[in-house]
This record gives structure tokens, C-alpha cells and sequence, in this order.
């Protein structure tokens, strides 16, 4: 295992940084605007709430009240958020009265469960969409501060439990305009993947979903018409609209005939100009097994890409415009009792320029760079050799390709971050992360985090109180019977500083009651990616409850996801994280940019 010097390591993260100076103006987020201080209230979408006894899935809404004002606004509840909560069957009928399935208050950093039952009736088959409308009741006026942390489904059965945040709808995307919406599947030789469309809106939604191979091939084109506030679902591996939700947790897989996708692709939602936009997750069913996952695209507005650049100098070294990042790299790696392996799922959408260029290091616990290819490692083999060239992988409109660590040049045993540096700018969330417990046959996905110049923007906002990291994640729980776990989780921590500043983090854990323990993590040194099992910080301290996480540093900048670990139902979830400022900046109480 190679590592590389360390001034080398710091020229490529200084020239991400300089060139990473436009990444909120990428996709779909407007340039940032002036912060007011008004009130208002913003919108969040759930494309697909299952509720069914006969199917035996239950799903709750997790919502996590994270506005406040300070370092520790929270801790007076004075600060919180109002909640009002709608759900429509897949035909677009709505739930509740007037239209409404539930209003509420939360205090900040009570973390509040909402079974759907409660919503819908315990014995009642429902699925379609929901929308969140939340606003801020906080000391000093504002907007809310975040708004992909700010509601959770998760969804339950016997053999299974998953979770993903609501997608953020703000104002300025509320508009009949033709938007694009894409990521990538994973490899249909392993998973049956089905994708729902639900449209929020009162007037229809139109246009085509597309299904590209790996190598960006058109597979299939399939028109749609959402009638208001409606939902369908595709089945990717036949190619064409699902009959039935019973249809999808059959088990029974179509014919080898009508199989597409067998190494995965890129799914592509293009609404028609005037026609009102939808939502979409993917669920992601492990062939033979009735465990899934669930994940979700990104909105950008379509356009032509640019002519591409080479992206070398004139020694050969890559310029990066950008990095991504994710503490969520494994080969063969125990913890918890489980051992974790990773893969990841590139994918360029649509890129802004005819490629997408990604280099990727991978990172260490001591902030050591481990492997990359321009230290003459090799890039996996499960990536093609027509998308490498000069040691980068290269990915034209809509290509995708798997990074696969157990077939990259790591040790067993290893565990750290996995750094994507590219260029042109991208989106983190058309790179996604799967992991898998090798015990279990189980597995979880979710995505890759924004860069540091997006970090140093959400450190901006006085309300922060000055916190050079703020990061949240939702629906966590640690829970043990008769001395055998139940329920843990792993957090991974990244620490992505440029100015090679060692993090000292705190951990804050949150019940329903708030604020329960704080723990210190200990140094992540700069660059450095470490993994902390809950159970292992807190030896018995804190009951079995559903919990809210946030990790604070005054001084360094890191990120944190969590992985969920269910022992009961051998299962494993995802959360990327995220700031608690992530939006502030761009999704306002201005209707237009």
C-alpha cells in the first residue's frame, strides 16, 4: 500500500478549493443571495411512503426540528420548527382534513417520530407521496437553516428497515420550467430496482424517464402524465410501469429476455417546458433477498454541455475544479461484529462540459493518502478501460462506472474516506455509496458530500455562532436485550480542512427530551477518516431511544455520515449526514433568484 508525500497531497486540495469557488452555482442551486431575516415556509418532498400490513411494511416520518439560533439555541427551547405534513395516495387523493395529515411544533433537537399508521389508519394499504411545509420558530426571524435534515422517512419490515431524507423544494424551483432529475442504478444482475415519480403539485406533470446502460446507451423511453398530486413507479429491469406495489415485493424476478442494465446505468427524468416537475426515489431490492435500500436524484435544469477541457497541466497532473468526499470506504473491514466492504456508483448525468472527469485518493485514519492512481495504482477492473484515460476515469452525458474496493489495491482490514476530485463541477450526489455487511448479505446505500468551498459558504451564516463544523444526522438509535445488541451505529468522521488543522469533535446525542450526553471524539488529524461504533463511546449511558446526532469542532472542518446497524433484522442503513447550514445560503424566502 503506497502513500504520498504529503505537499503533493495539499497542491491538489488547494487547486480543488480554488477551482470549487462556483460549485453552488452548479445544478439547480442559484447563486447565493442575500440572507434576510423573514419568515416563511419551505417545502420538502418524500416521493414514496409505503404503509401495508399485508406487505408488511411500516413507515415513519422522522423530522428533526434543527432550527435554532447559536452553538446551543436548543438548549432554552425557545427555538423550533412548525411542521404541517401532507400525504396523497398514489392516485392523488389527500389524507387528513381539509387536506392536511398532521400540523405540529417541535422544540429544536427533540427528535419526533410520526408512525404513517398514525396518519393513515393501522390496517389501511397505502402508498404515494408527501410533502413537508416547515417553518422556523425561532428568537430572531429566519428561514429554515437546512432543509435536507429536516424531515426523514423510514421505512420497516420484518427482514428490513431503510431510511433517506425528503428532497428540498424551495421557492425558486416552484415553477413550470422543464427540469432534469438523474442518478445512477446499481448493476440489475444484483438488484431489482424500482423508481417512483410522485408530483407535489396541483397542476400535471409531464414529460419522459429515460433508462441509460453505463456506457450512456438509450435502453428505454417511457412518456408520463402525472395527474395532481399523484405517483407511479417503473420497474427498471423490465422497462416499463409497474402494475402494482404488490408487484415490486413479490420476489419474482421477469425473464432473462426482458433484462436491461445488467452493469448498471443512469435513470433520467426530463420534464416538459411549462409542465410542473416531480420527485423520485429509487428502491433498491438485493436480488433473492427481502432486504432493500432506497436513494435519491438530483434536480438540475437541462442545457447543452461545453466543449471538454484536458484536464492536465503540462506535467501531467490532474487539475481538479472540485473534490467530493465520503467516510464510507471499507474492504473487508470489522466492526460492530459486522465486516464492511464498499462500492461506489459514479455517474456524470449531465455534465456541464462532454466529460466528466473523476480522480479519486482514498484517505486513512492518520490523514494519509493510501492509494491513487497517480501514484501509479491501478483503478479497479470492474471500471471499463474505455472510460480511463491518463489514469482518470472519464464519463461522457449520462455514463456511470463502479468503483469496487474489494477489487482496488487495499488491504483487508482497511477502513478511511475516498476523495473524488473532478472537473468540470458536478453534483455529490450523482456518486453514490454502497455498503454491504459480507454476514448479513445486507446492504445500504446513499451518497457522497459537498465540497469544501460549499463548507466554507454554510460557515458563513452569524446564527452558526461561529462553528466551523455543524453536521446532523437523523434516525439513529442504540438499543440491547439481555446484554446482545439490537440496535448501533457506526459514524464516520472526515476531516477536509485545506489548512491542515486537526479536529477535536463533539458528539451531541438528542432524544425526544433533547440535549442527552455529549462525547468527545478525540483528534482526527488533518485528512484523516475515523470510525467510532456508538456503543463502544458510550458503554450503557443513554436508554434505547431514537436519536438525533450532531457533530460540532470550532476549528476544523469535518463531515460525518452514520451507518445504521439493525442485529435483529440483519440489516444496515445509511445517513450522509449533513450541515446544519447547508441551505440557508441558497434556499430563501425569495420566490426568485
Amino acid at each position: 500500500m503506497r502513500t504520498l508525500e504529503r505537499r503533493s497531497f495539499l497542491s491538489l486540495i488547494s487547486n480543488a478549493v480554488v477551482g470549487s469557488t462556483l460549485y453552488p452555482a452548479f445544478g439547480l442551486a442559484q447563486q447565493n443571495k442575500p440572507i434576510t431575516n423573514g419568515t416563511c415556509w419551505l417545502d420538502v418532498c418524500a416521493p414514496f411512503i409505503i404503509q401495508d400490513s399485508a406487505l408488511g411494511i411500516d413507515s415513519e416520518i422522522v423530522l428533526t426540528a434543527d432550527n435554532f439560533v447559536g452553538a446551543s439555541g436548543y438548549s432554552d427551547g425557545a427555538d423550533g420548527t412548525e411542521y404541517q405534513i401532507y400525504l396523497y395516495d398514489f392516485e392523488g387523493k389527500p389524507v387528513g382534513a381539509n387536506g392536511v395529515a398532521k400540523t405540529l411544533s417541535a422544540k429544536a433537537m427533540r427528535t419526533t417520530v410520526i408512525p404513517v399508521s398514525d396518519l393513515v389508519g393501522p390496517q389501511k394499504s397505502f402508498w404515494g407521496g408527501m410533502k413537508v411545509r416547515l417553518r422556523p420558530k425561532t428568537r430572531t426571524p429566519s428561514h429554515a437553516s437546512d432543509l435536507f435534515s429536516s424531515a426523514f422517512v423510514r421505512w420497516k419490515s420484518r427482514d428490513s428497515f431503510t431510511n433517506v431524507h425528503a428532497n428540498p423544494d424551495p421557492l425558486q424551483w416552484q415553477r413550470a420550467d422543464s427540469f432534469f432529475y438523474s442518478m445512477p442504478f446499481p448493476p440489475l444482475d444484483d438488484y431489482d430496482c424500482v423508481y417512483s415519480l410522485f408530483n407535489p403539485y396541483a397542476e400535471h406533470s409531464a414529460g419522459a424517464l429515460t433508462l441509460y446502460d453505463h456506457f450512456g446507451a438509450t435502453l428505454k423511453e417511457l412518456p408520463y402524465d402525472l395527474k395532481p398530486h399523484s405517483s407511479m413507479l417503473v420497474d427498471l429491469r423490465r422497462g416499463e410501469y409497474a402494475r402494482s406495489l404488490d408487484e415490486t415485493f413479490s420476489g419474482k424476478r421477469s425473464a432473462h429476455a426482458n433484462r436491461i442494465g445488467t452493469r448498471g446505468g443512469t435513470i433520467a427524468v426530463t420534464n416538459r417546458q411549462g409542465s410542473v416537475k416531480n420527485f423520485g426515489y429509487l428502491l433498491i431490492k438485493h436480488a433473492g433477498t427481502p432486504r432493500f435500500s432506497i436513494e435519491h436524484p438530483i434536480h438540475q435544469p437541462p442545457y447543452n454541455p461545453t466543449v471538454a477541457r484536458v484536464p492536465f497541466d503540462s506535467a501531467g497532473r490532474f487539475k481538479a475544479q472540485n473534490i467530493l468526499y465520503t467516510p464510507l470506504v471499507f474492504r473487508s473491514k470489522k466492526i460492530g461484529g459486522v465486516t464492511l466492504e464498499s462500492r461506489f456508483h459514479l455517474s456524470s448525468g449531465a455534465p456541464v462540459e462532454d466529460f466528466l472527469w473523476l480522480s479519486p485518493f482514498i484517505t486513512d485514519a492518520n490523514g494519509k493518502v493510501v492509494w491513487q492512481t497517480a501514484d501509479g495504482s491501478k483503478l479497479p477492473a470492474s471500471i471499463p478501460e474505455k472510460q480511463i484515460e491518463r489514469g482518470a476515469i472519464k464519463l461522457g452525458g449520462q455514463q456511470s462506472c463502479v468503483f469496487d474496493c474489494a477489487r482496488a489495491e487495499l488491504p483487508k482490514g482497511f477502513s478511511g474516506g475516498l476523495s473524488l476530485a473532478i472537473t468540470p463541477l458536478s453534483n455529490h450526489t450523482l456518486m453514490k455509496v454502497e455498503v454491504a455487511v459480507t454476514e448479513w448479505n445486507a446492504r445500504a446505500f446513499t451518497h457522497f458530500r459537498p465540497g469544501l468551498a460549499a463548507a466554507r459558504n454554510y460557515q458563513k451564516p452569524s446564527s452558526r455562532a461561529g462553528l466551523c463544523t455543524d453536521y446532523i444526522v437523523a434516525g439513529a438509535c442504540l438499543s440491547s436485550r439481555e446484554n446482545t445488541m439490537v440496535r448501533d451505529e457506526i459514524i464516520a468522521v472526515i476531516n477536509i480542512d485545506d489548512k491542515s488543522i486537526a479536529g477535536n469533535p463533539v458528539l451531541e446525542i438528542f432524544t425526544s427530551s433533547g440535549l442527552a450526553l455529549r462525547v468527545r471524539l478525540g483528534e482526527v488529524p488533518a485528512y484523516g477518516c475515523k470510525h467510532y461504533l456508538l456503543s463502544s463511546l458510550l458503554s450503557g449511558k443513554i436508554g434505547a431511544n431514537d436519536l438525533s446526532l450532531r457533530l460540532v469542532d470550532d476549528h476544523a472542518t469535518l463531515l460525518m455520515s452514520v451507518l445504521h446497524l439493525d442485529y435483529v433484522r440483519r440489516d444496515i442503513a445509511a445517513d450522509h449526514g449533513s450541515d446544519r447550514f447547508s441551505t440557508f445560503g441558497e434556499f430563501t424566502c425569495v420566490p426568485r433568484a
